[in-house]
C-alpha cells in the first residue's frame, strides 16, 4: 500500500517577506519591553524627567551610565515613541505625560515598574559604576542570540557573502588561515565557516576570556577541529598572517578608531589577502530603524570610551569606512552586497 504523502508548495516570496516581518515586528516588541526595562533599571527615565532636551552625553551623565548604551538605548525608544528627538540638535526629550507613567510611583497611571516584574529574573544592576561599563550578558539569553545568529550567517555567509567576494569560495575550499576579530561568546560565525570549509584553519579572537572558553568547548562539542579560539591580545593576533579577515558586526565593538583597527588588519593581512567587513545598517534617521536596535543590543560592547563623548555610536557609515580604509592602506573598497539588514564590504591592499 502506497503511503499518502503531503507535497509541499512553494510559498511566493512575498507572502515570506510578510511573515518574515511580521516575526521582526514580534521581536522588536520584546526589545522595546527589554530597553524600557533599562531605562527603568538605570535611573535614564528619572535622569530625563522634566530636563527638557537633553543630548546623550547629558543623559549619560545624569545617570552615570555608558555613553554607548545611553545613545543605543535612546535611539531605540525615540523610534517606539517613548522619546521625542530633535534631528538638528540631536537631542532627546521624555514628554511630561510619559515622564509621568514612567517615573512617577504616586501617580494611578504609574507603569515604570511592570518592566522590572517583567524582568525579575535579572536581579543584577546591569551597570557597574566604577568602570562605567555596560554588562549585557546577564540580561540577554545568550544561547537563543547564538541560535539566532547561526542561521543568519548559514543564509548569509554562505549563499551571498562569501560568493560575493571574487575567488574567495574558492580559496577557503582549497585552504587558507582565517581570522575572525571579535568572534564573540558562541563563536558562531567561525564555527559556521570552518564546519563548511573543513581544508581553511580558522581562529577566533575575542577579548573576554570566558567567552573564549565557551567558544573552544562548542567547537570541541561540535567537533569542529579547524577552529580554535584565542584571546585577542597584540602576541597571539600578531602571531600568524592571513589570507582572510572577517570583522561581523564586530567593529563597533572594538576599543580604538575604526582607521586604527583596519591598519592593524592590514599589517597582519597577506598581500593578496582580504578584509571581509559585515555592519548592521545604519540609518540617520532615528524612526527608521528596527532590526538594527535588536542585532545591535544582543553584542556585549568591550570598548573603552568616555563618558560625553560618542566618538563612534552604534553604526558605521559607509563613508566612513571607506575613508578608514584608505587611511589604513587598502587599495580596494568594494560594497559586496546588502541585504535586508546588513552591508557586507571587501578591502583588499
Amino acid at each position: 500500500m502506497k503511503e499518502n504523502t503531503i507535497q509541499r508548495k512553494r510559498s511566493r516570496p512575498e507572502r515570506v517577506e510578510d511573515f518574515a516581518h511580521h516575526v521582526l515586528d514580534d521581536l522588536s516588541a520584546a526589545e522595546r519591553v527589554r530597553m524600557s526595562f533599562l531605562g527603568s533599571q538605570l535611573g535614564l527615565y528619572k535622569a530625563m524627567a522634566g530636563a527638557g532636551p537633553m543630548t546623550v552625553g547629558q543623559i549619560a551623565r545624569s545617570a552615570g551610565a555608558s555613553v554607548r548604551l545611553v545613545k543605543h538605548w535612546a535611539d531605540s525608544l525615540a523610534a517606539d515613541g517613548y522619546l521625542y528627538h530633535e534631528p538638528e540638535a540631536d537631542t532627546f526629550c521624555l514628554p511630561e505625560a510619559h515622564a509621568t507613567a514612567l517615573t512617577d510611583p504616586t501617580s494611578p497611571y504609574y507603569v515604570g515598574n511592570r518592566f522590572l516584574k517583567e524582568n525579575g529574573n535579572h536581579q543584577a544592576r546591569p551597570t557597574d559604576m566604577a568602570g562605567n561599563h555596560f554588562k549585557v550578558r546577564s540580561l540577554l539569553a545568550a544561547d537563543a542570540s547564538a541560535r539566532f545568529f547561526n542561521e543568519e550567517y548559514l543564509a548569509s555567509l554562505l549563499h551571498s557573502w562569501i560568493p560575493g567576494v571574487e575567488g574567495l569560495s574558492e580559496k577557503l575550499e582549497s585552504g587558507i588561515v582565517v581570522a575572525d576579530l571579535g568572534s564573540g561568546r558562541h563563536g558562531a560565525s567561525t564555527l559556521v565557516m570552518a564546519r563548511v570549509f573543513p581544508k581553511s584553519s580558522f581562529l577566533g579572537f575575542d577579548r573576554y576570556v570566558s567567552s573564549v572558553e565557551r567558544a573552544n568547548l562548542l567547537a570541541k562539542e561540535k567537533h569542529i577541529a579547524n577552529a580554535h579560539f584565542e584571546w585577542a591580545t597584540d602576541e597571539n593576533v600578531y602571531a600568524y598572517q592571513y589570507d582572510l579577515i572577517t570583522l561581523i558586526e564586530s567593529a563597533h565593538q572594538m576599543g580604538e578608531s575604526l582607521q586604527d583597527l583596519l591598519s592593524e588588519c592590514r599589517q597582519v593581512l597577506k598581500s593578496d589577502g582580504v578584509l571581509v567587513v559585515a555592519e548592521a545598517k545604519e540609518s540617520s534617521i532615528v524612526s527608521e530603524e528596527q532590526y538594527q536596535r535588536l542585532r545591535s543590543t544582543r553584542v556585549t560592547p568591550v570598548a573603552e570610551e568616555h563618558v560625553y563623548r560618542v566618538e563612534r555610536g552604534i553604526d558605521r557609515h559607509e563613508y566612513e569606512l571607506q575613508k578608514a580604509a584608505t587611511a589604513a592602506g587598502f587599495s580596494v573598497f568594494r560594497k559586496v552586497v546588502e541585504t535586508w539588514y546588513d552591508k557586507v564590504y571587501e578591502m583588499r591592499p
